[in-house]
């Protein structure tokens, strides 16, 4: 049975303020309301933003360097902040120590598509420091294989390049060799071969 409209918000509104973490359908609202970062930076690219086509948010110099990357690709659109527990916010489930948590990945990337027109590919900065890695990666690998129709699903970390210098490493979920890989590892040091 189908919900309308005002039950589908309904349903979302007791999910979102649940304590169990439950597999619902993402749909974003016409309207959000956001907290404005005052010593944050202006995007005009974001996918919500003001009257004046502006967001003000405040990123980690990380969370910005990978916004700074993305952006410059030829198919990027615009992109969508994910904040924790929002009402709408993307919710992906994983497990860790025999119990299932929430993750919140970062962000929602909006790229154009010749033949879709657009796709979405979720991104996740993560410190391979954070006990979460591998829960986090084998969600995300199990989100990617029930979802087909996201683009990218990366867990991204800096590392240094032969040359030493830093730059993104990034594990594209989406890509079924590099799930199975993901979706096999016992430990994280697997997890950190697998990078």
């Amino acid at each position: 049975m189908a919900l309308d409209d005002a039950e589908a918000v309904q349903y979302s509104d007791i999910i979102a303020d649940s304590d169990a973490v439950s597999k619902h359908n993402f749909t974003l609202p016409e309207t959000i309301n956001v907290r404005i970062d005052k010593d944050g930076k202006e995007y005009d690219n974001h996918l919500f933003a003001d009257e004046k086509g502006v967001a003000v948010i405040k990123l980690n110099g990380w969370e910005e360097g990978v916004l700074e990357e993305e952006a410059k690709r030829t198919d990027f659109v615009c992109w969508l902040r994910n904040p924790p527990r929002e009402k709408w916010s993307l919710c992906i489930p994983y497990e860790i120590n025999g119990e299932i948590k929430s993750t919140y990945p970062d962000y929602l990337i909006v790229r154009s598509d010749p033949v879709l027109t657009y796709v979405i590919d979720i991104l996740e900065p993560h410190s391979p420091d954070f006990k979460d890695n591998l829960g986090k990666a084998k969600g995300f690998a199990k989100y990617a294989e029930a979802e087909p129709k996201i683009g990218r699903i990366q867990l991204i970390r800096t590392g240094k390049d032969p040359a030493g210098k830093t730059r993104f490493k990034r594990l594209d979920l989406s890509q079924g060799a590099v799930r199975e890989k993901v979706l096999k590892a016992q430990n994280t040091d697997e997890l950190d071969h697998i990078f």
